[in-house]
């Protein structure tokens, strides 16, 4: 926005004699980009897309993806996807059902449930199970729990769904439960800590009054930066800085359609009147993609970083032209959504035969609903 946000950041140290001291702080600022947004005037899919492949993901037995698909990152040339928090399934991207990583169990190796997982420097995988991390080489075999942490006490609640290795030593997490009653406590519990290599609390950062949402992607990577995806009604992206300092990277300002205070703010009218819950974010080369929402639609921008242009796209267009889809990662400068075979046999009802024929979709038309998902690949003009 057009001032520098606020951060109020809380140092925790985990003792049996817990203290807490708080302590304001200004965050270094980053780029701050004028978004155009204007309700009801949109850019269309062919404007900022040159091409869309779809890729239907093997279905088998032993990699049926159920319920809802958590995550879905990319790691050189395999795409890695959290079905449901119950398995980790690795394909390749032509579809090819490779291997799981990990069960689902509480026996050694095995994990309650995949709240995030990340890639190491190391040429591992770590997965958040609940209460601690465990890790994997490549190949899915178990190379030991990394840490155990309990952060379920009386004074202090965080029980986080994302995570990612912090530069100098430990890890940053995010997350709290939201059936918390006490109102103070509620508030400290649901932010990002940076803990040290004995899950100690060194830092709290970004305190969520005024409501958290539970994005399983909360820390995103370009290159070798690690970016945080915030709270609601909050328009920056911030980064990780090599000595874990955390600073902005860009602000997106959205004008009138932005929240410029956030006090007293009653939510319930705020989710009908801002801009709120910025998420999917994605950086490449050539340009910044994220989703958020405006009067409970869905809407997508992309800024072209050569051109400095700006694509607004929202989910209410033309239902009977396929659409721009949720990116749940990227590859190569292409966005990928995970399109679940029965949600493309509704799109495709709804789509006139034309179109259908345009995308090259009728392959699909005899597919089973319960096929696993499909990529959906977006080559962009940038």
């Amino acid at each position: 926005m057009r001032h520098i946000l606020k951060i109020f950041i809380f140092l925790f140290i985990i003792t049996t004699n817990q203290s807490c001291s708080r302590k304001n702080q200004k965050l270094e600022s980053g780029e701050t980009l004028i978004v155009p947004f204007t309700p009801n005037k949109f850019s269309t899919l062919e404007s900022f897309v040159s091409e869309v492949t779809f890729v239907p993901l093997e279905t088998k037995d032993d990699c049926l993806i159920g319920g809802t698909i958590a995550q879905a990152k990319v790691h050189k040339n395999l795409i890695y996807i959290n079905s449901d928090g119950k398995q980790l399934l690795v394909f390749d991207l032509n579809g090819k059902f490779l291997r799981e990583i990990g069960k689902r169990g509480q026996g050694p190796g095995e994990f309650i449930n995949v709240r995030d997982f990340i890639f190491t420097n190391e040429g591992t995988i770590e997965i958040l199970d609940f209460r601690k991390i465990e890790r994997y080489s490549l190949e899915g075999k178990h190379l030991g729990t990394v840490n155990k942490f309990d952060f379920l006490g009386k004074d202090f609640y965080c029980n986080p769904h994302s995570f990612c290795r912090a530069f100098t030593s430990g890890y940053f997490l995010w997350g709290g439960i939201i059936e918390i009653q006490d109102v103070q406590l509620l508030e400290r519990s649901r932010m990002m800590y940076h803990v040290n290599d004995q899950m100690q609390v060194v830092n709290a950062y970004f305190d969520t009054k005024l409501g958290d949402k539970m994005t399983k992607d909360r820390f995103k990577y370009y290159k070798d930066k690690i970016l945080i995806i915030p709270s609601m009604y909050n328009y920056n992206i911030y980064q990780v800085n090599p000595n874990d300092s955390i600073s902005i990277r860009y602000t997106f300002d959205f004008g009138n359609y932005g929240l410029e205070t956030k006090e007293d703010l009653d939510i319930s009218s705020g989710l009908d009147t801002y801009v709120h819950n910025i998420d999917d974010y994605v950086e490449t080369d050539l340009y910044l993609y994220f989703s958020f929402i405006y009067k409970n639609r869905f809407h997508y921008m992309l800024y072209a970083k050569k051109s400095k242009q700006f694509y607004i796209y929202s989910s209410s267009g033309n239902d009977k032209d396929f659409k721009l889809f949720p990116a749940k990662a990227v590859h190569n400068d292409r966005l990928i959504s995970l399109l679940e075979m029965y949600g493309l046999k509704i799109v495709m009802g709804r789509m006139s035969e034309e179109n259908i024929k345009k995308w090259g979709l009728e392959r699909f038309k005899n597919s089973p609903e319960d096929d696993n998902p499909v990529l959906v690949l977006y080559k962009t003009k940038f």
